[in-house]
């Protein structure tokens, strides 16, 4: 898609270049009389340069920072340009121009095509800047757009009665080309209309977040349930009875079932990981904390017989060597007994019982 995009932008800058050239070798109001159509065809060369140099070096080097600067560029490139011509145009005169021009004065001729050609080249030299400031507008008008999608993750639509609000981007359920606009189905069953094109609503949203099925439908992928390849599920809504479904044109969008069903693998992927890593901790917290009844029994054995050992505990009781070790870090844990003495000799009693 790049590469058709700059593809597009070099044949259109040819076809503009060819365009200008042929129209000052046919116009002669806009120029002096060369004498050739080939020396005709270097004013609009000549232009060219300007123009080019304007819209490419002077207003994205200049303008921002060196307004003066950039003016003063563009004026004197607009001179330096219309001398060339002129003095191009002056070599090519004829016999009876010569001696028209020897009556009046070269300097007059001169000073009448300069002020004439200059100003050519600088109404010309206007369209390049004004194709600059629309263009820096759009992109400061995006990338504000931008901004309030990345940090609100708010997207601004339209009602019924052309009224603006602001939706959450979550809350977008799918979205729908309908001539010069895009229509917005939220989840819970409101449609609303935004003023621009599918393509633009994907760079705004992002790859990431949603899937382009046809030519006409974008989707989120949170909100798809299933896939078969050709027909792809929505989640059921409280305001749908049956679950939405929408064909896939894999002809024009062969990488869409792919990305969808990648998508649906890894969240089933995750869910089993979460869903793994609950049991194992649920789990691993049943088998940390011995049951009270546990506890009990080895607080009452501990209270009645104080000093005693972990091999006398064990032998008394019907619990094993790691059921006790657990019953015991856990009474200690809570603060109702306490170890007195060595760890070889020493033993447990109750906390308060002395």
């Amino acid at each position: 898609m790049k590469l058709q995009s700059t593809f597009a932008t070099i044949l259109l800058n040819i076809l503009f270049c060819t365009a200008l050239i042929w129209f000052f070798s046919r116009n002669a109001y806009l120029r002096p009389y060369l004498g050739s159509p080939y020396k005709e065809a270097l004013s609009g060369l000549l232009l060219l340069v300007t123009l080019y140099a304007n819209y490419l070096v002077f207003y994205p080097k200049l303008y921002r920072d060196h307004t003066s600067i950039y003016w003063f560029s563009v004026i004197t490139a607009c001179f330096l340009s219309g001398c060339v011509e002129l003095a191009l145009g002056y070599t090519f005169i004829s016999e009876s121009q010569a001696a028209t021009i020897a009556e009046v004065g070269s300097s007059l001729y001169f000073s009448e095509h300069l002020i004439l050609i200059f100003s050519r080249n600088l109404a010309f030299n206007f369209f390049p800047y004004m194709l600059r400031v629309n263009k820096q507008l759009t992109q400061s008008l995006e990338t504000e757009v931008r901004a309030v999608y990345q940090y609100a993750r708010m997207i601004d639509v339209c009602d019924r009665e052309n009224n603006c609000h602001h939706i959450p981007v979550d809350d977008i359920f799918y979205c729908m080309k309908k001539g010069n606009e895009t229509e917005v189905y939220t989840v819970g069953g409101i449609k609303y209309t935004r003023y621009c094109s599918i393509k633009y609503l994907i760079q705004l949203l992002g790859d990431n977040e949603c899937v382009r099925i046809s030519s006409s439908i974008v989707v989120p992928f949170h909100h798809i349930d299933s896939c078969d390849g050709k027909t792809l599920v929505m989640k059921t809504m409280p305001w749908t009875d049956v679950p939405l479904k929408f064909e896939l044109d894999n002809r024009r969008y062969p990488q869409s079932s792919t990305t969808i069903e990648e998508y649906l693998l890894a969240k089933q992927e995750l869910v089993n990981v979460i869903r793994t890593d609950g049991d194992e901790e649920k789990e691993k917290k049943s088998l940390s904390v011995p049951p009270k009844d546990k506890l009990d029994a080895v607080l009452d054995y501990i209270r009645e017989h104080p000093g005693c050992r972990t091999p006398e505990l064990i032998s008394n009781t019907p619990f094993s060597q790691t059921t006790m070790d657990r019953c015991l870090s856990e009474l200690k844990r809570q603060g109702l007994i306490k170890h007195n003495g060595s760890k070889k000799y020493g033993g447990y009693s109750v906390v308060g019982q002395d």
